[in-house]
C-alpha cells in the first residue's frame, strides 16, 4: 500500500480558527513557551481538531477547535508534528493553543511477497530516525526533492514493505523493511522535509525484548539502513 506524499502541504501550515471560540488565558505566564511535539490528533464530528496526545503520553484539549485542510475526516485520528503554546483554559485546566503543524504519514507495512509488481525505490535524503517515547512508532525524517511545474506540484508516493523476518540461533528476530518511494516524474528542484511513522502494531510480528527492526532507505549516496531495537 502506498500513501500519497503531498509535499506542497508538508511545510508548516498555519491553522485556521474554527467558528467556536472559548475564553482562555492568553498564556503570558510560565506555560506559554512554544512547544513542538509529535502527536496523535483527534477530530470531532465536524472534522475539526479538538485535542491530541503527545508521544510522551500527555493529553491536551485545544482551547478552541480548529479546522485543518488535510484533516478532512470526522471522528478520526491523525499523526502530526505540532507546534503549540500550552495555556490555561477558563476553567483552570491545561489546554493547547496550536500555532502550526506538519502532517506525518503513517505507513502500513505490506509483505513484499504479496505484491505483483515491486514498488519503486527512488532516492531520498535520510536525516534521522528514532523510536517514539511511547514505543508505538518507528519514525523517519527525510528530505524529498520536489518542484513546481506549470500544472502545480506533482504528487509522489511512499510506502513500507517487509522483505523478510529472520531469527538468529538465540531466537532473536530481525524484521527487514524497505521504504518505497515513487518520484512520479516530479521535478527535483529543491528539498523539502517529510516525516513518516511506522506503527509497531503494523509489523508482521509483535516484537519482544531482543528483537530488532531494520529499515532500508535508498538515498542519493546509496542504501542507508537504520536499526530499531526492543
Amino acid at each position: 500500500m502506498k500513501l500519497l506524499l503531498r509535499l506542497a502541504l508538508l511545510a508548516l501550515l498555519p491553522l485556521l480558527s474554527a467558528c467556536e471560540n472559548e475564553a482562555y488565558d492568553t498564556g503570558d505566564g510560565a506555560l506559554s513557551a512554544m512547544r513542538a511535539d509529535f502527536v496523535v490528533a483527534e477530530t470531532d464530528a465536524d472534522a475539526r481538531m479538538t485535542g491530541f496526545e503527545t508521544d510522551g503520553g500527555e493529553r491536551l484539549r485545544l482551547a478552541s477547535p480548529v479546522a485543518v485542510d488535510w484533516m478532512d475526516r470526522p471522528d478520526t485520528v491523525y499523526r502530526a508534528l505540532l507546534y503549540y503554546n500550552k495555556v490555561t483554559a477558563a476553567d483552570g485546566s491545561a489546554a493547547a493553543e496550536p500555532l502550526s503543524m506538519t502532517q506525518v504519514l503513517v505507513l502500513p507495512v505490506v509483505n513484499a511477497a504479496d505484491l505483483a509488481v515491486q514498488p519503486k525505490k527512488d532516492p531520498v535524503t535520510f536525516v534521522s530516525s528514532w523510536t517514539s517515547a511511547n514505543g508505538r512508532y518507528l519514525n523517519l525524517e527525510l528530505l524529498v526533492k520536489t518542484g513546481k511545474t506549470d500544472d502545480g506540484y506533482g504528487t509522489q508516493s511512499v510506502g513500507m514493505v517487509c522483505d523478510s523476518v529472520t531469527a538468529d540461533a538465540a531466537g532473536r528476530r530481525t524484521v527487514w523493511l524497505s521504504l518505497t518511494h515513487d518520484q512520479s516524474g516530479v521535478p527535483e528542484y529543491y528539498s523539502t522535509e517529510a516525516y513518516v511513522s511506522v506503527p509497531v502494531s503494523a509489523l508482521p510480528v509483535s516484537p519482544v525484548e531482543g528483537d530488532e527492526v531494520r529499515i532500508g532507505v535508498c538515498t542519493y549516496d546509496g542504501l542507508t539502513v537504520r536499526s530499531f531495537g526492543f
